[in-house]
């Protein structure tokens, strides 16, 4: 690997951590713009129940 490959690795990680938090906010989003726990879970292909699960996820 080069550095140049190393830092490109970094900086995808580092958008991997924060991806619990960024759906944890958009959850919140779409449950302050009126759309069902159902929705939101399809929307993210997982239950009703996962999804109210990633909302705590941050």
């Amino acid at each position: 690997m080069t550095d140049e490959t190393l830092d490109t690795l970094r900086a995808f990680q580092a958008r991997m951590d924060r991806m619990p938090s960024r759906r944890a906010e958009l959850i919140a989003e779409a449950r302050e713009a009126g759309h069902t726990w159902q929705q939101i879970g399809d929307a993210l292909g997982m239950s009703h129940a996962g999804a109210m699960k990633a909302a705590r996820t941050k």
